[in-house]
């Protein structure tokens, strides 16, 4: 794998503080193209974690997001979707991606956050 082509984890911030536990987005060549979660209150013995490819700017189809048992399996199945989605992306779709990110870094992430 080519080091600009390495996917990176980081602690999901909202409003600039750590979202919570075991909550990360995924970065490639500093963009967020991605996010792995386990979600609290899923019942005991249900799969509590999701993960889901999105790249900024673009509609997120049904195919690029699950639900898995570990944080391992989620960044497998991450891995191979992002892999496709690598893929087929242009010079001009990377930028426009990272031109979205950019003008979307000063809202709120989630409906009812307040700005920073």
């Amino acid at each position: 794998m080519n080091y600009d082509d390495e996917l990176r984890m980081r602690p999901t911030r909202l409003n600039g503080d750590v979202a919570g536990p075991n909550d990360y987005v995924v970065i490639w060549r500093g963009i967020t193209v991605g996010r792995i979660l386990q979600q609290p209150g899923t019942p005991t013995g249900k799969p509590n974690w999701f993960w889901g490819v999105n790249l900024p700017g673009q509609p997120q189809p049904a195919a690029h997001r699950g639900i898995c048992s570990d944080i391992e399996e989620c960044k497998r199945r991450f891995k191979v979707v992002w892999s496709g989605v690598r893929a087929g992306l242009s010079d001009d779709a990377i930028d426009a991606a990272r031109r979205a990110e950019e003008r979307a870094g000063d809202r709120p992430k989630w409906p009812g956050t307040k700005r920073s």
